[in-house]
């Protein structure tokens, strides 16, 4: 039985990146994973295993996990394309829920989500974590204390390749195969949903925007996009956008220029690897690294150059469990985060609103790279 005061956590989804979830909660002193739940029995027991949970809880049903009883929270990591229905059902059954990137894949789906959080008051969030980062942080107070001047224009870029992006779920077993031929003759095989959705990579927009909207405390009222043609260049046999770039306008009369893209190879930046950003005020532009061998810099009103800056990943004010944590530093945060909220029935650090703020541009963006970029409007969320 889990300790008198921990956080009863169940994960929902146990590949990998869901097992990789669990393990930072389990690693948490104030929680414990009581309940592992997979549509795939052998996954289930795999994660349970790896996680070195021998007598955690294990379900295949969704539903008969949130009538069992032995959870407070919900991890999500089942595909995003139907995570919204999972989070609502649980959080109308009394479980606080935090979700994975992208929120929702449909305007529909962030209504929903909306909604139902004002209805429970459940605790949402959902689990982005580059905004926790310290440079992003650094940024943020610059931001808060003036020192940019009028914010005019904001950037970011995700260019994040891999060959083996599109995945098939043999639904016997729950294995992932990169392509229908590994799982040899005779095998029922289900396209993956990074596999159908990122057919428009824009789609993976809220996980760039995300930090960029906490640094300039804004949201998107307009966007547009184009992309190149629906067929990849790099793997002409897949049905993909290679690039596609957004161009959004804010409440505050900020410009935000953001670019996506998973099919073809790109040169890695220092720290973030994927991720690259760039922020200017009418006094002062900060940038981040564009290269391994780069360092960020920041150029004020008045100066001769660009200064070089040490700004990182990692907070030396986060705790040992947040900075110990992966991608530099910054997993833990979210982590942290919602266990607290939980635990002392306080704010989570992105919520439900925040949330959809970052994934309705997405959506709309995608729908307009399919209709010649034209402009969209972006639903007030909080009205």
């Amino acid at each position: 039985m889990p300790g008198k005061n921990k956080l009863r956590m169940g994960i929902v989804g146990t590949g990998r990146r869901g097992v990789y979830l669990a393990s930072l909660y389990n690693a948490h002193p104030d929680c414990e994973i009581t309940a592992l739940c997979d549509r795939f029995e052998p996954i289930v027991n795999e994660a349970a295993d790896k996680l070195g949970l021998p007598g955690v809880a294990r379900f295949t049903s969704f539903e008969r996990l949130i009538d069992s009883g032995l959870v407070d929270a919900l991890v999500i990591a089942a595909p995003p394309t139907i995570q919204v229905d999972m989070a609502c059902y649980a959080m109308e059954h009394g479980i606080h829920v935090t979700t994975e990137v992208p929120a929702a894949y449909t305007i529909e789906q962030c209504w929903k989500l909306v909604r139902t959080v004002k209805q429970t008051g459940m605790k949402y969030q959902l689990c982005e974590q580059l905004r926790y980062a310290s440079f992003v942080q650094e940024w943020e107070q610059m931001a808060r204390n003036g020192e940019f001047g009028k914010i005019l224009f904001a950037e970011g870029e995700y260019f994040h390749y891999e060959e083996n992006w599109r995945r098939f779920t043999d639904l016997k077993t729950g294995k992932l195969y990169s392509a229908p031929e590994e799982a040899g003759s005779g095998s029922e095989l289900e396209r993956s949903w990074r596999d159908l959705t990122f057919r428009h990579p824009i789609l993976y927009l809220p996980h760039t925007l995300s930090p960029l909207l906490k640094i300039t405390n804004d949201r998107v009222t307009r966007v547009s996009c184009y992309g190149t043609r629906p067929q990849g260049y790099t793997h002409p046999e897949w049905s993909v956008r290679d690039i596609e770039v957004a161009l959004m306008h804010t409440s505050n009369d900020t410009i935000i220029r953001a670019a996506v893209g998973f099919s073809t190879p790109h040169g890695p930046r220092r720290h973030t690897s994927c991720h690259w950003y760039q922020v200017k005020g009418t006094q002062r532009t900060v940038e981040w690294s564009r290269s391994k061998a780069d360092k960020p810099r920041m150029w004020s009103s008045g100066d001769d150059d660009w200064t070089e800056m040490d700004w990182t990943l990692r907070s030396d004010q986060a705790s040992e469990f947040v900075q110990t944590s992966g991608h530099g530093g910054v997993d833990g945060w979210p982590v942290e985060s919602f266990v607290r909220a939980i635990l002392e029935d306080s704010d989570v650090t992105m919520n439900v609103y925040e949330a959809v703020e970052t994934a309705a541009p997405a959506i709309l963006a995608a729908e307009s790279a399919d209709e010649g970029g034209i402009m969209k409007e972006v639903p007030n969320f909080r009205e």
